[in-house]
């Protein structure tokens, strides 16, 4: 099975990678955009869902300052 793991920064929780990029998207010039928000996501081409569920919670993300999601996605990755 396929598994997607997105995996954010909690509400409250300063992001530097989307000050960043909100700060050159104002020096550009670009009004619209009033908030920046960053995610990484994960593909997992994986037999066992807990152990997915595992990975997330023990590696991929941080309980502290991260939420994160996982979603199956398909059968494989190929």
């Amino acid at each position: 099975m396929l598994f997607r793991i997105e995996v954010s920064y909690k509400k409250g929780v300063e992001d530097p990678e989307a000050l960043a990029i909100q700060k050159n998207i104002k020096i550009l010039g670009y009004e619209s955009v009033k908030d920046t928000r960053v995610s990484k996501v994960y593909y997992f081409d994986a037999t066992d869902e807990k152990e997915v569920q595992e990975i997330a919670d023990k590696i991929l993300a941080n309980p502290v300052i991260n939420d994160y999601k996982v979603e199956k996605i398909g059968n494989s990755i190929q």
